[in-house]
């Protein structure tokens, strides 16, 4: 069976058809998950969340994008969701955001260095949340997993140059939402330079 057919077919309640159509995806939401989760635990949740979720939203997939990016969108959510709802008690629980260029390096830092760049993910985190999901994701996309614009552009079946453009608008309106957080008395001036990708510059400046 095409993919398709296999979602033409879930999309009428069979449960087989959805199973076979998630099945490639399973990998790539148990990383996302993972990473956004840093815990076990958590991210085997959310991810079983994010296929729950998926197979009760199955109806109003379209088919405007791949299957996978639609499945990466609502692991991302869930994850997001489940991260507010915790309200980041623990660094580790957005720690998944320093891969990748999402954090500065500190090799053995001291005790209250540790507590700064804990405050600095917790606001990431909080900015990130603070976005539209058509800037959010292809900028998760191309910081968290390493994607290339051109991936991105293939998987979300949009044109490369929308793709630069939301990963563009999306940078500049994280970097006024980290502005206003430190205008509001935050001091977050560090957490521009998080958002590098490959040591090559791609920060918020």
């Amino acid at each position: 069976m095409s993919e398709r057919d296999l979602l033409r077919s879930a999309q009428l309640g069979d449960t087989r058809a959805f199973e076979a159509l998630a099945e490639p995806c399973e990998k790539m939401v148990w990383g996302v998950c993972w990473k956004m989760m840093q815990n076990r635990q958590d991210a085997e949740d959310a991810a079983q969340t994010a296929m729950l979720k998926a197979w009760e939203k199955i109806g109003t997939f379209t088919g405007n994008a791949a299957f996978s990016t639609w499945l990466y969108r609502i692991a991302v959510t869930t994850c997001m969701d489940a991260l507010r709802r915790r309200n980041v008690r623990d660094a580790a629980s957005v720690d998944a955001l320093s891969e990748s260029g999402f954090d500065i390096p500190s090799p053995d830092p001291l005790p209250p260095e540790q507590l700064e760049q804990k405050e600095r993910k917790e606001r990431l985190l909080s900015a990130l949340a603070l976005l539209a999901d058509e800037q959010r994701l292809p900028l998760l996309r191309f910081y968290m997993d390493g994607k290339s614009y051109e991936e991105i552009a293939e998987e979300s079946c949009l044109p490369l140059g929308t793709v630069k453009s939301r990963i563009s608008r999306g940078r500049i309106q994280l970097k006024k939402i980290l502005n206003d957080m430190e205008t509001e008395g935050t001091n977050n001036g560090s957490v521009r330079h998080i958002f590098t990708k490959g040591g090559h510059g791609n920060d918020l400046e």
